[in-house]
């Protein structure tokens, strides 16, 4: 039976009788409609979770994802400038901000002294007030002594480089597959939702380094591109 009604859903969804974003009935409902237990309902719904068409929002229930987001890594730019100008609505949640001393690791990325602070910043990532990401990030405090939680939350980071006069120039960056179920705890999502790991390295000018950052984007709710080209150049 639960798998009857999830062949249901599932076709509702595809041919449009339930939109992106829209909220589907509630296991009590599917469970009335059908003559079938509760248990019988969440599992047809389970079914769809786990292929990506509806995901879970704790104590609100149940909706339609929405298709992919493709993101171009061709440009060095930010989640927020990406999400603004897809006609979305991005925005971040500092979970971490404070000062410390850099690791032996991040001294010698950001080409650091071992006495430099640093700024260590976590932040989860929003679209439309949903949780889709999640960022550790490590900035040189000589370089953004201004720096505020605020700063991060109402606004992106690459626009605030931008109006101190530092903006990016180039970064290196890496990209895999990941699977952190801290991560999806942290943000809030099931568990079984893998990422995209990212790890970049973004300099300014004259090849200074101005930020670290792991970040862990929802594999079921992204894409990328690159564009290949065949020159030696």
């Amino acid at each position: 039976m639960y798998i009857r009604i999830a062949m249901d859903l599932r076709e509702m969804i595809l041919k449009g009788e339930y939109k992106q974003e829209e909220k589907i009935a509630t296991e009590d409902e599917i469970a009335l409609e059908y003559g079938v237990s509760r248990m019988t309902a969440r599992g047809a719904i389970t079914e769809l979770v786990r292929e990506g068409l509806v995901y879970r929002v704790h104590g609100k229930g149940t909706f339609v994802s929405r298709d992919k987001i493709e993101r171009n890594l061709n440009r060095v730019t930010g989640f927020h400038e990406d999400m603004i100008s897809m006609g979305l609505k991005p925005s971040s949640k500092v979970i971490k901000f404070k000062k410390r001393l850099p690791t032996d690791y991040e001294c010698y990325e950001l080409k650091l002294q071992k006495s430099t602070t640093v700024f260590e910043i976590n932040r989860i990532r929003y679209i439309d007030d949903k949780p889709y990401g999640y960022q550790e990030l490590i900035l040189p405090e000589y370089l953004l002594k201004d720096l505020s939680k605020e700063d991060l939350e109402k606004k992106s980071l690459y626009a605030y480089l931008e109006s101190i006069n530092y903006p990016i120039s180039y970064a290196n960056q890496r990209m895999e597959v990941s699977t952190d179920t801290n991560i999806n705890k942290i943000i809030d999502i099931p568990t079984h939702i893998p990422f995209f790991y990212i790890n970049r390295i973004s300099y300014l000018e004259n090849d200074v380094p101005v930020e670290l950052f792991n970040s862990y984007f929802r594999g079921d709710k992204f894409s990328y591109s690159l564009r290949l080209s065949n020159h030696n150049e």
